[in-house]
């Protein structure tokens, strides 16, 4: 298994504050303990893109808007250092991301300063 934090929090917080307008209000990316709390407290809603929900236990379920009706992704996630972490097969690598979280906006960071903005939907 290939080690999930091929990038680190520090390298990733680099990126953040480099990046104009990115930071969060604390100034940072969250920890592992808030990205937990809003994944599992809401959906995320990627406009005009598709969704995600994680759920407790570790599975994560995903509707592209491009998919056919009726058919859900399904992998699996986890927290580790302050990162969140997905793989969609058990054969695959994680793929992990820093978070940004302000108010009901999600930014999913990756080691390359890639950004994926999503929107935090109650369930």
């Amino acid at each position: 298994m290939t080690d999930p934090r091929k990038w680190t929090r520090s390298a990733l917080l680099a990126l953040v504050l480099a990046a104009p307008g990115a930071a969060s209000a604390n100034g940072g990316l969250a920890t592992g303990a808030e990205i937990e709390a809003a994944i599992l407290a809401n959906d995320i809603v990627y406009d005009g893109i598709g969704m995600e929900r994680h759920e407790p236990g570790g599975r994560i379920l995903s509707r592209s808007s491009e998919a056919p009706v009726g058919r859900t992704s399904v992998g699996e996630w986890r927290v580790e250092n302050d990162l969140r972490c997905v793989r969609w097969t058990p054969t695959m690598d994680w793929a992990c991301y820093g978070a940004l979280i302000e108010g009901d906006t999600l930014r999913f960071i990756d080691g390359m300063g890639n950004v994926s903005t999503g929107r935090l939907v109650p369930r």
